[in-house]
């Protein structure tokens, strides 16, 4: 039996940064060429799936999270995914709890598609930057044209066959002006789960942004007006991540995401060849950690250059060390310290946005984390609580297998019960 280790997660990649789309600030589409120059065909074989299938079940015997994203994973067809599902189900154990999340650009999406994804219950995230004046903005394929359309299509798809799915917004320099219309948009349009993910990317060569970058200060307006919006009129029903892992932090003492979470070093990317990375932010040979079909699985997460990749988070930026929020934050995510390494001078691009966050949202945050904790649904921001003993939502309590208060749409005993 293979050794168990501490709980991980790995994304694979089957067909490496191949897409149908040129998104403007995409980090990976240059991938093939960095790491496989002259490779023509950049496709996970039977051989690496079911290896990886069954070395990532072994590893994780209790409940096992298969994440597929490319490039455009859709890329890799349906057999190939017919076939994953075919080798879990081959490989996993009585009980093992196996699940599948596969994000998309949603664009190739059609009702055989969904029918495959909502059979074998996948959960699937779009990217979607916002409605189409936005979107269109850096999101076009190879011919420049736009592509929310296309998109917005596969979403009424995946709703159609009842897909269980969230939407992915990259904030950048296009849509970073427009936070509350981005997010009313989603949620007038019945999207209850999103997730918002500042874009830094370098210009080649330096350390300097680019010129679509998010800046700290857009970060934390885009944060606090979305969080206004979701405490006035959505607690309990909208799941927003950053809030989702905020509250988290504070019901658990623990994030929920490797972002914010004290160390990260345990979310993984598997390539189309069974090379294995440390980060899906640090696809770079220096971070090649080895080769499944080489080396075991749970050999290559014991190596050492893992504990080397884990000291960039752990190893905290000077500035963060006696930071009030430190707690919350923890350093942020290592891709977006400048420079990048374990220099005590280094700093979180990031980091003014979240200090602006932090210090106007966190009373407000307290205040509904008090009321999971207690088991409680929360009321929203302005709602008066009611008198007891009348049962209003402030003196609810939330069951087992209620809804989680928080909105992250996961049974309270998974989320904020858990403790």
């Amino acid at each position: 039996m293979s050794e168990i280790l501490q709980p991980f997660h790995i994304m694979c990649k089957p067909v490496c940064g191949t897409c149908n789309l040129a998104c403007r600030y995409c980090y990976y589409t240059m991938k093939p060429d960095e790491l496989y120059p002259g490779v023509p065909r950049l496709r996970m074989s039977d051989a690496v799936l079911a290896g990886y299938v069954r070395q990532y079940l072994d590893a994780m015997p209790v409940r096992c999270e298969f994440g597929w994203q490319g490039g455009e994973p859709l890329l890799a067809g349906k057999d190939f995914f017919r076939k994953a599902v075919a080798f879990q189900k081959e490989f996993g154990r009585p009980g093992q709890v196996v699940s599948n999340g596969l994000q998309t650009n949603g664009t190739l999406l059609d009702d055989e598609w969904c029918e495959f994804l909502a059979e074998n219950r996948f959960l699937v995230g779009v990217s979607l930057d916002g409605p189409a004046q936005v979107h269109d903005v850096n999101r076009v394929d190879h011919e420049g044209r736009p592509t929310w359309h296309r998109a917005w299509a596969g979403v009424e798809r995946l709703k159609k066959h009842r897909v269980e799915f969230n939407v992915l917004v990259t904030i950048n320099s296009a849509n970073a002006p427009h936070a509350g219309n981005v997010y009313r948009y989603f949620v007038n349009r019945g999207i209850q789960y999103i997730q918002f993910i500042p874009i830094l990317e370098r210009r080649p060569g330096t350390d300097e942004p680019t010129d679509f970058s998010c800046t700290a200060e857009a970060l934390g307006r885009w944060m606090l007006e979305v969080f206004e919006q979701w405490a006035a009129r959505d607690v309990g029903r909208v799941s927003v991540r950053f809030i989702d892992d905020a509250l988290h932090a504070l019901v658990h003492r623990r994030a929920s995401t490797c972002v914010h979470s004290e160390r990260c070093a345990a979310a993984h990317i598997v390539e189309w060849n069974g090379d294995v990375y440390a980060c899906d932010h640090f696809v770079y040979r220096q971070w090649r950690l080895g080769n499944l079909m080489e080396t075991p699985l749970v050999e290559i997460l014991k190596g050492p250059r893992l504990e080397e990749f884990a000291a960039l988070k752990t190893d905290r930026p000077q500035a963060c060390r006696e930071c009030e929020y430190l707690r919350l934050c923890w350093a942020g995510c290592p891709k977006h310290h400048r420079p990048i390494g374990t220099s005590p001078e280094r700093v979180n691009h990031f980091c003014e946005g979240y200090r602006m966050f932090y210090a106007s949202a966190l009373p407000e945050l307290e205040r509904i984390a008090a009321h999971i904790r207690r088991g409680e649904a929360p009321p929203r921001r302005g709602e008066a609580a009611p008198a007891r003993p009348s049962a209003g939502p402030a003196d609810r309590k939330v069951g087992r297998n209620d809804p989680c208060p928080c909105g992250s749409g996961r049974k309270y005993k998974n989320c904020c019960g858990r403790a």
